[in-house]
């Protein structure tokens, strides 16, 4: 087993199976209608992230540098995500 693999083993809920059941009960059993539930929902969340990091991006951009300098760098570089910045 890979270390990215149990990663995303940990990720997962403990009781997935059952989170997976009651999405389908939601959806009066069809599977496809579940699917679809789930990404118009993974869809929405991408796009909050989206503009949460173009806020995100845009506050840093706006901070003053002798302000921040030496604060926040380490954090951003350290991010999983890439986060736009300039060391200015």
């Amino acid at each position: 087993m890979t270390s990215q693999a149990s990663k995303s083993e940990r990720a997962l809920p403990e009781d997935l199976e059952a989170d997976v059941e009651r999405v389908i009960a939601d959806c009066d059993g069809d599977a496809r209608m579940a699917v679809r539930v789930l990404l118009v929902a993974n869809s929405h969340a991408m796009a909050e992230i989206s503009a949460l990091e173009a806020e995100m991006a845009k506050l840093l951009a706006d901070v003053s540098r002798g302000y921040a300098r030496g604060h926040w760098e380490w954090l951003l570089e350290r991010a999983e995500i890439g986060i736009p910045y300039s060391r200015g």
